[in-house]
């Protein structure tokens, strides 16, 4: 490898994909990288100052290639994963709404979940052969068995503070928007969304089935409130989500709440079970061996997410779901146990790292031949260029947090990235090292807002 090489890896969401990243970092520090982890509106701000390394994008949309020849066009070796490539519908809707065309060819190497992200990335008829290295996400390192401590003290003041709670996660953002314009599956049921569309495109029919499921949620939180007085109920919002509605669904029920903060695998850990539909949470609630429940009171072949469905006990209706939630508060766990057993094999095509080695490590291994790699020749007048791209970028970025409909206000992005303080990364290294027993040696200091520079002394 190249001396102190750069490694750069941006966090949109901080409860998401914070933790496991700096996770990373710290594997990355150890063997030699020069890290920089943080906020990607802060990294991505500080692009053209970051010493040339290997940036690690965190999907692979159309909106990314802007940025991503942003990116190149300054020197920097270009990877990616896609985050939200674990869970969806089918191989091909997950094609259409997930991947750019474009954006697929962009990175010199391709990290995937498992063999069936490898796959699904493959097959899309624009691919043209990017590296593909079959690595596992960081994320599910943090639910290893390894690591689970590194959630203990805030599961348990989590349940301190709520008692022996259920936990209902939500994933409604293209309906329930933190912004109303930005509510894409609505516009596409009302008028049709882009001219393109026809009324076969199965992003309709894919909306209109989260229509369905959205009202259904809305009216089971109140039945299952009524049923259950004295079992306190957290319902836990998507980070994009707009929360008031519900909020007032749980303001007419006191032992109804709505929270929003800290990773998932906290409150996974703390819940007595998690109630949701598709949603990636169930799957790491099996990776961490907690019960998960999957309300489905509508099921379409077509448009059901799978994964998440399968790996928990099925409720199709209130009352197989008051029955479900009347099980495990009496301890019964023989159905969730039997998916423990039979679902493994198939786990394992989804999440490459679910055991032997670290996605983390896995993941070090197959970027350590990029960095290695001679860099890539870059024009003076490209580069130039991108500076001034990645400066005029950033300028109209600023000016759009004055209104107060952008995605760019301060009150969305504290929402989506909270402040972090270089207390929490050293704190958060620190038991990363207890846990693991190494990292001794990796030091952290500030780059810029809620971003990092983490290198070993």
């Amino acid at each position: 490898m190249n001396s102190n090489p750069s490694l750069i890896l941006p966090c949109e969401t901080r409860v998401r994909e914070f933790d496991a990243k700096l996770l990373l970092a710290c594997h990355a520090a150890e063997r030699g990288w020069r890290v920089f982890v943080g906020s990607k509106r802060s990294l991505d701000f500080q692009a053209a100052q970051i010493p040339l390394g290997t940036y690690v994008g965190k999907s692979l949309t159309y909106r990314n290639a802007h940025f991503y020849r942003i990116v190149c066009n300054l020197g920097h070796r270009l990877t990616a994963w896609d985050e939200e490539g674990l869970v969806y519908a089918n191989p091909d809707l997950y094609r259409l709404t997930k991947i750019g065309d474009v954006t697929l060819n962009m990175p010199q190497l391709l990290l995937t979940w498992g063999e069936e992200n490898a796959a699904a990335l493959s097959a899309h008829p624009s691919f043209g052969g990017p590296d593909l290295a079959i690595t596992g996400n960081p994320r599910t390192d943090l639910l290893r068995p390894e690591l689970r401590g590194f959630f203990s003290a805030e599961a348990q003041a989590l349940r301190e503070e709520f008692g022996d709670f259920l936990l209902i996660n939500t994933n409604f953002s293209r309906l329930n928007h933190f912004f109303d314009q930005q509510n894409r599956q609505q516009r596409l049921l009302r008028d049709g969304g882009a001219a393109v569309t026809t009324a076969e495109d199965p992003r309709i029919g894919l909306a209109a089935h989260k229509a369905a499921l959205f009202e259904h949620f809305q009216r089971m939180v109140p039945e299952l409130a009524r049923c259950f007085p004295d079992l306190p109920i957290v319902i836990r919002p998507h980070p994009s989500e707009n929360a008031d509605l519900w909020h007032r669904i749980a303001a007419e029920h006191s032992h109804v709440q709505v929270v929003h903060r800290g990773n998932i695998a906290a409150w996974l850990q703390a819940a007595m079970a998690t109630v949701h539909n598709g949603c990636t949470t169930a799957v790491e609630s099996y990776l961490l061996d907690r019960p998960a429940i999957a309300y489905r009171p509508v099921v379409s072949e077509d448009f059901d997410f799978d994964l998440p469905n399968s790996l928990s006990v099925q409720a199709f209706d209130c009352d197989s779901l008051f029955t479900a939630v009347e099980k495990v508060r009496a301890g019964q766990r023989c159905e969730f146990d039997a998916l423990l057993a039979c679902r493994r094999n198939r786990i394992r095509r989804h999440i490459a790292s679910v055991d032997g080695p670290m996605a983390c490590e896995r993941i070090l291994d197959a970027l350590e031949p990029v960095a290695a790699a001679p860099p890539p020749a870059v024009d003076p007048v490209a580069r130039a260029g991108a500076v001034i791209h990645a400066g005029a970028r950033r300028a109209t970025r600023k000016a759009l947090e004055v209104l107060p409909l952008s995605k760019q206000h301060p009150k969305y992005r504290a929402r989506i990235f909270p402040d972090v303080e270089i207390a929490e990364v050293e704190n958060a290294v620190a038991r990363f090292g207890e846990l693991l027993q190494r990292f001794d040696g990796v030091k952290v200091r500030p780059f810029a807002e809620s971003a990092f520079e983490l290198a070993a002394d």
